[in-house]
């Protein structure tokens, strides 16, 4: 009789679970991401980075410490090789012992270098470090001084153990900006930025009123972006191989899937400091607008004639070359415009494509870009100190910049008081995003672990190109 009884109460809990069973067994199976996805959710146990990413993305500081870390490359091993930088821009502090180019290599994957090794001049040897470094073949590629140089990597060292080639020598050093950041194409073409010695090549740099110099002889040698052959050594800084002009600053390059180029464009300094006439105080902030122009052979982009007008969404004629403060155009009509523009005074240093599949596909068609922010918006509040992602189709802007990475600054972004600013960018064979810091010497490794399934993608666009100056910092008026 207890047999009977017990039958009967357990027949329920057989049909229950019976109808559970069925239930499930005839969902689609789960992929091994969704399981992922809804067992870790956004969690990053390992996350030291103090970084704001979206939902789904975790940030590891990859290496700290290396000295002012510019732009890197990663090899098909997942070897990140940085080029460090020294000098004026960095009050002349000592420079990190060793070479300025550094290997660094994560064994353990633990998202950390636990191999550090560096190469390449040094003080002693008279180097000063740089900003440009690439692959191509299998080898290195770095910016030292005035030359771009190539190191042939052997096969069991992440290291040379060779003395470099020299590809181009005599780059032009001095002014604003000395630096020679560059990106080589798949046939070996390389672009090399040679970026202007002044802010607007007036007669007298950085003055009150002084007019432009016309012509601006500077062009011949500066303000634009030369090509050489990574595939030839011992050449020669010349006009001829100028390959477009009228680039203030170049700094960052990308190249698109099908093969267009692009480079950023550090946007002129002191519109109302050296104009008060004709630009308003808020103006100094918000003119004018940073850019990402599309390079062509023989193009001209405008500086120093030239500037981008956010909100007049034009190039227009700069004060020293007879401008108004914004109304005139003239030449500025057979300039090339813009491909994306952005605040100003952000300060673009580097660009890359995103060129693998393990971040989700909105990030496949378009560009990072690090903006390492600057001081111009002074004493409104500084923009910039992150990473954004720039979407791209057929050569333009497809949609709105979004703010991608944030926080490396800390508490207060500008120049002297940020903690981190970034500089470079590289994305390495796992899909791993990293962002290197020229502060401290930080690099950051961001992968995606997968956000909640079913969840909506909650993006923070940028500002608008338009968008004021906003309050005055208080902190920043003496």
């Amino acid at each position: 009789m207890q047999f009977f009884d017990l039958c009967k109460r357990l027949i329920p809990v057989g049909m229950a679970l019976l109808a559970l069973f069925l239930s499930t067994s005839f969902l689609p199976p789960r992929s091994q991401s969704d399981t992922v996805a809804r067992t870790t959710g956004q969690a990053c146990p390992n996350d030291d980075s103090g970084l704001k990413l979206p939902a789904g993305f975790c940030a590891t500081i990859f290496a700290d410490g290396i000295g002012h870390a510019r732009h890197m490359v990663v090899a098909p091993s997942g070897v990140v090789y940085v080029n460090t930088w020294s000098g004026r821009y960095y009050g002349n502090d000592a420079p990190h012992a060793g070479g300025f180019l550094v290997a660094l290599q994560d064994k353990r994957g633990a998202g950390r270098a636990d191999v550090n090794e560096r190469f390449g001049e040094t003080v002693q040897s008279g180097g000063a470090g740089g900003t440009g470094i690439g692959m191509y073949k299998g080898s290195i590629f770095a910016e030292s001084n005035d030359r771009i140089v190539r190191y042939t990597l052997p096969d069991a060292s992440v290291v040379p153990k060779d003395a470099p080639v020299t590809i181009v020598s005599g780059l032009p050093l001095g002014g604003d900006h000395p630096m020679h950041p560059f990106i080589i194409n798949g046939e070996g073409s390389m672009y090399v930025d040679v970026a202007s010695a002044t802010n607007s090549c007036q007669l007298k740099n950085r003055t009150l009123k002084s007019p432009g110099a016309d012509p601006c002889t500077e062009l011949e040698t500066r303000g634009g972006i030369w090509r050489y052959d990574a595939n030839k050594s011992d050449q020669s800084f010349s006009t001829v191989n100028r390959y477009a002009t009228g680039i203030r600053n170049g700094e960052g390059f990308a190249i698109d899937a099908s093969g267009r180029l692009f480079v950023t464009q550090h946007g002129r300094d002191q519109l109302h400091t050296n104009w008060p006439e004709l630009y308003k105080p808020d103006q100094e902030a918000t003119l004018p607008a940073e850019e990402v122009v599309q390079l062509k052979q023989g193009g001209d982009y405008g500086w120093p004639e030239c500037y981008y007008d956010g909100f007049a969404q034009k190039l227009v004629l700069a004060p020293e070359y007879g401008g108004d403060g914004g109304k005139t155009v003239g030449v500025c009509a057979n300039k090339i415009p813009p491909a994306a523009v952005f605040p100003a005074h952000w300060a673009p240093n580097a660009m890359v494509r995103y060129d693998k599949k393990e971040f989700p596909e909105r990030y496949r068609n378009g560009v990072f870009i690090a903006f390492h922010g600057s001081w111009n918006r002074a004493p409104y509040p500084q923009g910039g100190y992150n990473v954004v992602f720039q979407p791209l189709s057929d050569g333009h802007a497809s949609g709105q910049c979004e703010i991608f990475a944030d926080g490396f600054a800390g508490a207060v972004k500008s120049p002297d008081k940020a903690d981190h600013r970034p500089s470079g960018l590289a994305v390495g064979p796992d899909g791993s995003l990293y962002v290197s810091d020229d502060v401290r010497g930080r690099i950051y490794r961001i992968v995606y672990r997968g956000g909640v399934v079913g969840e909506a993608t909650k993006v923070t666009p940028c500002p608008s190109p338009t968008a004021p100056a906003g309050d005055i910092d208080r902190k920043s008026v003496v």
